[in-house]
């Protein structure tokens, strides 16, 4: 059975529990002229990218009419009030998550304290508090959800959206212009530029589960578990859950159920990437207790991770021994070796019983990305494995049946009272951009590139590939998942219908190609400058990296970039004559697609058994990645010191460091002029 969650109750009555006595900005408080039809800038997404990128935009140009658009009853995107279930904290710790301008400790005094992870329900107020201090409240409307986004014709571009009402309701199906306007469903708004800010935890993926129609108990996302999480776990009746998958989703579900003494019967695909690493936030290096985090954007520390564009640090040279000699390899692998292993011993993974050394991830940690994660509960979670509440299952699942899950070895799970599937998310934005002949030059997940469009991407890829296996000879033996994942099986992505999520053996498949953005947020082959994409990748920073990201889109929309760093100095051999005699700027579009190719199809090689296959997706290479984007747009990178060695030895980078960036670019600019 399905479960769908009850929309009959507003946000406030069914998590009052979890915010006692706490105060939400109502959806249709201070809402926006609903008749305006028109704005310069629309932004889709009111997560914390959504909300930096509107605060940048308008502190830049304060007369633009610009609207947020969010499929939410309330702000804040994944940390929006009906999307916090009960125990929810950042990875992060105090210090590294929060705007450069907008201390957290102030903000919310005496809710959050040094040393702490930050509880869902802290970084919501916190959102809230940063829209209201830059009078972005009123230009939001929330519960509307842009469905379909059509490139205007003419040379000046802007994009006409058709936007429907959602009551929270983040998976609705798409309706087409038409449609919305017969139905009287939507609204049809138009913008001269789009920022799309939906991320990539918006929407899940359907239970493509054999039988899950005939499975008799509740069986939920973890999407549908973050919006009914306290029902579920107060509910007499479920004494025993499923939880499916391996990610650090799956991590707080076994800990939400396992902690209020439910039995939990933990099921990890076999054939899958495993379960992701789990780290104390801080390990113990000889007489050291290191706080991990920071250890991410330590300068030194960065030159052991392979990267495309690491080099644009400065230090090329140190990176091209580490990275190219066979003598700085071993170094590299001996680096890694020793992150992974600390992490393995210092949480006990070997040590706490066969229960929980089923836990181990498959391969080392430097192939993970993203998939090292944080253990940042009240308690020790293998607890609950070592006295029998929480059983681990590495198998695949063959079918589900009445209230079992049958395994693939013929083995069956005692009855189930409920399960949750934490099977990752929709990667694609969620919108269905037209024209469909657009999707290559925008960049977007797609199936519909033109033949043109991918002998293009296929010629620049296999070039990128060469480059960055020739750069770094060691990746050639990272773990073989998906040989070939130019193309990327998948669902469907737009069905999303009960009957395609009940009925998955009957779902069509189709090849969706990944992301490719030129730095992760522009179109690379767009005529025009009128959409930006901020959110589309996984780092560790997400905050700082959100707030760069958003100066850098306003800088591109307005054509105030001069120029960028490149990743390669490689010339393409085929078009270096033509590029030497082009004056109709056909030369600099091929660079930008191949410098998409190159910052994309890296990803792939060096996080395997991450989400780079997909779109961008880094850890350690998070430092290197500011250095570009600050490059880019005619800013200092190296802030610790005046040398080489404070930036090596001065210790981590964190928000502190980058504070003031926006007057700092406004400042470069009006010299400029």
């Amino acid at each position: 059975m399905i479960y769908c969650p009850e929309s009959s109750h507003s946000v406030d009555q069914i998590f009052a529990p979890i915010f006692p006595g706490s105060t939400q900005m109502n959806h249709t408080q201070n809402m926006p002229d609903m008749q305006q039809s028109h704005y310069d800038v629309i932004i889709v997404g009111c997560g914390l990218q959504g909300l930096v990128a509107a605060k940048t935009y308008l502190s830049l140009s304060p007369h633009t009419s610009l609207l947020i658009l969010d499929s939410n009853l309330t702000i804040g995107g994944v940390w929006a009030k009906e999307n916090i279930y009960p125990g929810l904290k950042t990875n992060n710790q105090v210090g590294t998550f929060e705007f450069t301008d907008f201390d957290i400790q102030e903000v919310c005094h005496g809710k959050v304290a040094k040393g702490e992870h930050i509880s869902g329900e802290v970084v919501y107020e916190y959102l809230v508090k940063y829209a209201e201090k830059h009078d972005l409240t009123r230009r939001i409307q929330l519960g509307r959800k842009v469905t379909t986004a059509e490139h205007l014709p003419g040379n000046e571009g802007g994009w006409r959206l058709t936007v429907v009402s959602t009551d929270g309701d983040t998976r609705i199906p798409k309706v087409t212009e038409a449609d919305a306007r017969r139905q009287e469903k939507a609204t049809v708004l138009t913008a001269s530029k789009l920022m799309v800010a939906t991320g990539l935890t918006s929407t899940p993926m359907p239970i493509s589960l054999p039988g899950a129609s005939n499975f008799s108990p509740p069986l939920m996302t973890f999407h549908d578990f973050r919006r009914s999480g306290l029902q579920i776990l107060e509910d007499p009746r479920i004494q025993h859950i499923v939880v499916y998958g391996g990610a650090k989703s799956a991590y707080d579900t076994v800990y939400a159920f396992a902690s209020r003494a439910k039995k939990v019967t933990w099921i990890i695909r076999d054939s899958g990437h495993g379960p992701v690493y789990m780290a104390p936030s801080h390990i113990q290096a000889g007489p050291m207790k290191l706080w991990l985090e920071p250890l991410v954007t330590t300068r030194l520390l960065t030159l052991f991770s392979p990267c495309i564009w690491g080099e644009c640090d400065g230090f090329g040279p140190i990176r091209r021994w580490l990275h190219g000699t066979k003598f700085g390899r071993l170094i590299v692998r001996t680096f890694w070796k020793k992150l992974g292993g600390d992490v393995v011993t210092q949480t006990g993974l070997t040590t706490k019983g066969p229960e929980v050394k089923k836990l181990l991830p498959k391969e080392e940690a430097m192939w993970y990305a993203n998939g090292i994660s944080i253990l940042n509960y009240g308690e020790d979670i293998h607890r609950y494995l070592m006295d029998g509440t929480v059983s681990v299952v590495r198998r695949d699942i063959e079918r589900l049946e009445g209230k079992n899950f049958i395994l693939t070895t013929g083995e069956k799970t005692e009855d189930v009272d409920a399960a949750i599937c934490s099977t990752g998310w929709r990667w694609d934005s969620g919108i269905d951009f037209l024209p469909k002949s657009e999707h290559g030059d925008l960049g977007i997940p797609s199936t519909n590139y033109t033949k043109s469009q991918k002998e293009t991407w296929e010629k620049l890829e296999n070039r990128a590939d060469k480059e960055i296996l020739e750069r770094f000879p060691m990746l050639a033996d990272g773990p073989g998942i998906d040989k070939d994942d130019r193309v990327i099986p998948t669902p469907k992505l737009d069905d999303l219908s009960e009957k395609a999520t009940a009925e998955p053996e009957k779902q069509k498949r189709e090849e969706h190609t990944p992301w490719r953005l030129f730095r992760g947020i522009a179109p690379p082959a767009s005529s025009q400058k009128d959409l930006v994409f901020l959110g589309m990748m996984l780092s560790l920073q997400t905050v700082l990296r959100s707030e760069m990201a958003a100066l850098w889109a306003y800088a591109y929309l307005n054509n105030y970039l001069q120029s960028q760093m490149q990743l390669s100095d490689r010339p393409d051999p085929d078009s270096v004559a033509s590029e030497k005699t082009s004056s109709d700027g056909s030369s600099a579009k091929q660079g930008w697609l191949y410098e998409t190719a190159l910052f994309n199809r890296f990803g792939r090689w060096r996080y395997p058994m991450g989400y780079g296959a997909r779109f961008p997706d880094f850890v350690f290479d998070g430092l290197p990645y500011f250095d570009i984007m600050l490059q880019d747009l005619g800013l200092k990178n190296w802030r610790k010191g005046r040398s080489w060695f404070g930036e090596l030895f001065s210790g981590p980078y964190l928000p502190g460091d980058y504070k003031g960036m926006v007057e700092e670019w406004r400042g470069l600019n009006k010299k400029r002029k």
